[in-house]
């Protein structure tokens, strides 16, 4: 390790001399890593050479150890490798020789079977074919007992001369044998199909074409165990009637026993030979236990019945069959109940060379078939055992008495071949080579135990030591220059002497000097990021991390090529200096250059987070000031020590960034100085006005524009700086693809939710649910017949979750993502619905839509975890116990928390804030009934345009080209979709807050769901609790999410506010200038504010953070609300007076658009500034 870590430290001190020697320039960074990585070389190569000796005595011991750690290894591997093998050919013997031992039982107890029909025969003076055995169900039934079949037919030889014999017999015999075998199987236990006691039967011998002709010779089923006459149970002709065999003719002709070839056994990929052993199966399945499959190999097996009892004789020229035994079995039959419990994996391949091969698994006494074809491990091919059925005889330790008829071995003979797999071999291959190894090394290595140990203290010192300094040095390196660091080494140094010699040192001691110095030629820069209180206040703390650690990483990259110092960030604000701690004449020059590519990087990234942080974060821009002169830099000591900068240059520094507009960098005079004195004057561009700083007094600043074609006019002195600052880009486009990329990943959490156990390696493929194949249940979804505000309920069913687990988190794989025809079907979708909103609608637009949709998705992720959820530092973080106040709302949090882990309430509730306004008419519910507009018509006056914004939009979601859509949403369940309209309905239906009946009916079921008396009356004691209850409360919060998302802004800074209230004044200004309302909307704006705050914002605030759901997140938003309403109501009255004076400087019928109102924002706004 030591000599890898040598040879390491070598490469890397010489790829850095290198480094060094080709470069004309590097940073304070780079020379302090590589003086760092020589100190550490240094002490490494001393450390090692201590310990090389005691290394040399270790490896000597290692080497002696090694050899016989192999020997006992090899040794006991091959004794495992012994007992596997001899342990399987023990299994294999036993499995051939109990098949032929169940063969030969089978056909003993068929031999004796006949021999007892033929004696009754005799004994009742019948004569074959017209016989009837009586109780021939009983002894069937043993027989099937003994043999492992399924069933058993006696068939009689009936030939062409004797037809008009055999009807007349069948017809006087047929059903008293059926009733007496139906009367049997009543009290047979192990008989599990139907009785069926009224049945049908036909006399004549048939097969399914019909009657058979009356010439040759014919096999027709008679007396049968078990039968299920749902068809009729004799006179089948075995001869002809079975195309798939010619088993019995060669019984026929040779007097031997004939298994026929396995059948049942088709090729998966062979449709037409599915369908046909599916048919084929199916006459067995009435006769089939419940837990049996009917769908595997079997066979049947021919018995000839011989009339003579007196001799052996089955030479068939001299003797011929009168009747045969056709009996059915499974082959799983023949192999099951032969090994211990012990026996894993042995593999049986049943071969015929007449069908496909099958292959059976052999555990203990279970018996699984593996599926068709020779399917074991190629590697155990030397260890096959194998016989031929009519050879299994070879297997028998013990001789058999059978004497009745052979098995014929020249009919399509069936082989046997046992083999291995790896699941028996693991049983052997045991750990225990490895066990014996390690012991041996164990004991070997005593004598070199203290050695290693001594050698591992030193190394893990060494790494330790190594690793602390590496973190440190990079630590220490992040904050200070080179220079500072070593004297705050040296500092540190002469403070640990000090305090051994009994005192300490003070700033004033003449030993403890300040880490201090003035550096004559500095250009300092600081950034700050505009209006970025606002944006963060409508965005997740994560969200904001994510803006400052993006932005400040981009510009860290910049500072090290630039080579400039960074010293700080304060919030969202960014100060660096250049000339500091390596002087440089060009100053000046490289913070302009480095303070404008700052500003281009900001443009790019600022749109591509855009897409993960939403709409407004492409807006953001940065004021820049910059100021030049010399500073004060060092450290002032003490706990969490920093490098800080000092003196006028750097206040003035900070002036210019608070006086600069967004996207602009402004200068002061020096700075500006120093550029046309390096011969940059095509960078400035002068300040038309002058600049009051703080403590300055009225200053002349410079605009710093690299690359850009300088102006022959002077610069505006407003923020509207289009031609130098950026040019306002179209919002639309964006907002779409922002919202389409949301619901993108929540719809692939549904997809997933909805299949949690399916393997996905591809695109998902969803299933459709298309209106031509459920029309009419569609039909039930849309609201031809009925309205939204009919359909609302006062509790939605929500999924229950198990409450002694935490729920898992649903993880999807980095290769899945949803089908293209999907996700285009999804971007229509949502552009759709954007253009369903009317941008004439400064207020009621998409861009609002997706403001309240953005709320949403925050309070939703807000949601606390109930506790038997949360992990112990979830329970302890910000609380001194469990206590029985935290418990209080336990049961409460139980039934809201399901809401953030089903992905369908999500998306419900994110897709209802997205279509709330579609198609919003621009005015008030009341006013739609003042006109008796068209719209209140249809809806009865009563929430008239939010059940419009859900019926335009549910009909275009229902409509056939996003069939695919909903197929991936629902799949093939219509429950989805039923309860995701309901969300749909009443999520949007609760933003009509000044609907009486509705505000009411949403009062009673607050008060119902969250009492004011006593929380803890609620049952703790089980977390079983009311579903009822539980699903009110859930229901509530989601109406309550989207309730205060629609008015958000209200509950937000002061500038998005201001915002949003200025583009409803515009929308209502608009309305009356249209003569649609009769009062002007602007004489009771202020009190309407103050009224809207007191009776509606605040409740609704006071009320999400008193029902304890969302923790104490919501004092952020119940404080944003009082806020407001205090600087409104100071400020408010003169803001509608300037809205006004706006308003009348428009011309005569103008109206206020989206765009229009943003402008006058926008101006209205910078005055202010």
């Amino acid at each position: 390790t030591n000599t890898e870590m040598k040879s390491g430290s070598l490469k890397l001190a010489n790829n850095t001399s290198k480094t060094m020697e080709g470069s004309s320039h590097y940073s304070h960074a780079d020379e302090s890593t590589n003086e760092s990585t020589y100190a550490h070389f240094a002490i490494a190569m001393k450390e090692t050479k201590a310990i090389k000796s005691v290394r040399l005595v270790s490896i000597f011991f290692l080497f002696c150890v090694i050899p016989i750690a192999i020997g006992v290894y090899l040794y006991t591997a091959n004794a495992e490798d012994e007992e596997f093998e001899n342990q399987y050919f023990e299994f294999a013997n036993k499995v051939l020789e109990s098949i032929g031992a169940t063969l030969e039982n089978s056909f003993g107890a068929l031999d004796n079977l006949a021999t007892s029909v033929v004696a009754a025969a005799h004994a009742a003076n019948q004569t074959f074919p017209n016989i009837r055995v009586a109780n021939f169900g009983i002894h069937a039934a043993k027989t099937l007992s003994l043999s492992r079949a399924k069933i058993i037919v006696m068939c009689p030889v009936v030939k062409g001369g004797q037809f008009e014999a055999w009807h007349n017999w069948t017809l006087q015999e047929g059903r008293t044998w059926v009733d007496e075998t139906v009367n049997v199987q009543k009290t047979d236990p192990n008989y599990f199909g139907p009785i069926v006691e009224e049945y049908l039967t036909r006399d004549e011998i048939h097969t399914r074409n019909g009657a058979t002709e009356a010439i040759g010779v014919h096999l027709p089923s008679w007396q049968a165990y078990p039968i299920v006459p749902t068809w009729p149970p004799y006179n089948y002709d075995y001869i002809t009637g079975l195309t798939y065999t010619t088993a019995h003719t060669e019984m026929l002709e040779k007097g031997s026993i004939v298994i026929t070839t396995p059948y049942l056994n088709p090729d998966p990929n062979d449709e037409a030979a599915m369908e046909n052993a599916i048919s084929t199966a199916g006459w067995l399945y009435e006769r089939l236990h419940p837990d049996e499959e009917p769908l595997e190999p079997a066979s049947d097996l021919y018995f000839p019945i011989f009339d003579d009892l007196n001799t052996f004789e089955t030479d068939t020229s001299k003797t011929s069959p009168v009747a045969t035994f056709g009996v059915t079995f499974y082959w799983r039959d023949m192999i099951r109940d032969i090994l211990p419990e012990s026996a894993k994996g042995i593999l049986v391949v049943v071969d015929c060379p007449c069908s496909a091969s099958f292959t059976y698994r052999l555990d203990g006494s279970e018996t699984t078939l593996m599926g068709r074809g020779d399917l074991h491990e190629s590697k155990y091919n030397d260890m096959e055992l194998t016989s031929v059925i009519t050879q299994l005889d070879s297997f028998r330790i013990r001789q058999t008495s059978y004497s009745g008829p052979g098995l014929d071995d020249e009919t399509c003979p069936i082989a046997f071949r046992i083999y291995p797999s790896q699941a028996t071999e693991d049983q052997y291959m045991t750990n225990n080579s490895l066990i014996y190894s390690g012991f041996t090394v164990l004991i070997c290595l005593t004598a070199a135990l203290l050695f290693v140990i001594y050698d591992r203290y030193q190394e893990r010192r060494q790494k330790v030591f190594m690793e602390s300094a590496e973190k440190n040095d990079a630590v220490v390196s992040a904050l200070f220059p080179a220079a500072i660091r070593e004297k705050l080494y040296a500092n540190q140094q002469t403070q640990r002497e000090m305090e051994k010699k009994g005192g300490g040192m003070r700033a004033l001691d003449g030993n403890n000097a300040p880490i201090a110095e003035l550096y004559t030629d500095t250009t300092v820069m600081f950034a700050d990021i505009a209006g970025f209180t606002a944006w963060a206040s409508a965005r997740e703390a994560s969200d904001v991390f994510t803006l400052l650690e993006s932005i400040y990483f981009e510009f860290d990259l910049l500072a090290k090529k630039y080579r400039v110092f960074k010293v700080e960030t304060v919030g969202d604000s960014y100060v660096a200096v250049c000339g500091l701690p390596e002087p440089r004449k060009d100053h000046a020059v490289v913070m302009a250059q480095f303070s404008a590519e700052c500003r281009d990087k900001l443009v790019g990234l600022t749109k591509e987070l855009a897409k993960s942080l939403g709409p407004g974060t492409e807006s953001i821009k940065m004021r820049f000031g910059l100021n030049s002169g010399p500073t004060t830099a060092g450290v002032l000591r003490g706990e969490r020590s920093r490098f800080q900068l000092f003196g006028d240059t750097t206040n003035t520094a900070s002036r210019m960034e608070s006086t600069s507009f967004p996207d602009c960098i402004q200068a002061s005079q020096k700075t500006a100085d120093l550029l046309v004195e390096a011969g940059k004057s095509s960078w400035i561009t002068k300040r038309n006005d002058l600049v009051a700083a703080k403590g300055k007094g009225s200053m002349v600043t410079y605009w710093i524009q690299l690359g850009e074609k300088k102006s022959s006019t002077s610069k505006p002195d407003s923020a509207r700086l289009s031609t130098t600052c950026g040019v306002p880009e179209s919002k639309l486009e964006h907002l779409i693809d922002f919202n389409t990329e949301i619901l993108e990943h929540l719809l692939q959490d549904l997809m997933l939710h909805n299949s949690p156990n399916q393997e996905r390696s591809g695109p998902f493929s969803p299933k459709v649910i298309r209106r031509e194949d459920s029309r009419e249940e569609m039909k039930g979804y849309s609201f031809d017949n009925t309205t939204p505000r009919d359909d609302i309920v006062e509790v939605i069913p929500i999924p229950k979750m198990d409450p002694s687990q935490k729920p898992k988190k649903q993880k999807t794989s980095v290769g899945n993502s949803l089908d293209e025809k999907v996700k285009n079907q999804l971007h229509d979708f949502v552009t759709q619905v954007a253009h369903y909103h009317s941008n004439d609608n400064p207020f009621h637009n998409f861009d609002h839509a997706t403001h309240v949709a953005m709320s949403v998705r925050k309070l939703l992720a807000r949601i606390l975890k109930p506790l038997h959820q949360r992990d112990s530092n979830e329970v302890k973080k910000g609380s001194r116990s469990v206590t029985s106040k935290a418990a209080k709302f336990d049961k409460i949090l139980r039934s809201t928390y399901v809401l953030t882990s089903d992905p369908l309430i999500q998306f419900a509730v994110y897709f209802s804030a997205l279509i709330h306004d579609a198609k919003h008419p621009g005015v008030s519910n009341g006013t739609l009934s003042n006109e008796n507009h068209e719209m209140a018509i249809r809806f009865n006056h009563k929430s008239s345009a939010e059940q419009n914004s859900v019926v335009v939009v549910w009909d275009l979601f229902l409509s056939d080209k996003y069939d695919d859509l909903r197929g991936a949403m629902f799949g093939s369940n219509v429950e989805r979709l039923r309860r995701f309209r309901q969300i749909v309905v009443n999520s949007v239906l609760a933003t009509d807050i000044f609907d009486r009946e509705l505000r009411d009916v949403r009062e009673r079921r607050w008060t119902k769901a969250f009492p004011d008396d006593d929380v803890s009356a609620l049952s703790l004691s089980s977390f079983e609790m009311d579903s009822m209850e539980g699903d009110l409360r859930a229901t509530i919060v989601i109406e309550y999410i989207i309730q205060a998302s629609d008015v958000v802004h209200t509950m937000q800074h002061w500038t998005v506010y201001q915002r949003w209230n200025k583009r409803l004044f515009c929308e209502m200004m608009s309305a009356y200038k249209a003569g649609r309302t009769d009062k002007d909307p602007s004489e009771g704006w202020y009190g309407g504010e103050l009224w809207f705050f007191d009776n509606y914002i605040i409740p609704l605030a006071k009320k999400l953070k008193e029902c304890g759901v969302f923790g104490v997140s919501c004092d952020e938003v119940l404080d944003y609300a009082q806020d407001n309403r205090m600087e409104w109501e100071q400020k408010g009255k003169m803001i509608v007076a300037e809205w006004r004076k706006e308003l009348q400087g428009k011309e005569e019928g103008a109206s206020w658009t989206a765009d229009t109102c943003e402008e006058s924002l926008s101006s209205s706004s910078n005055r202010s500034n």
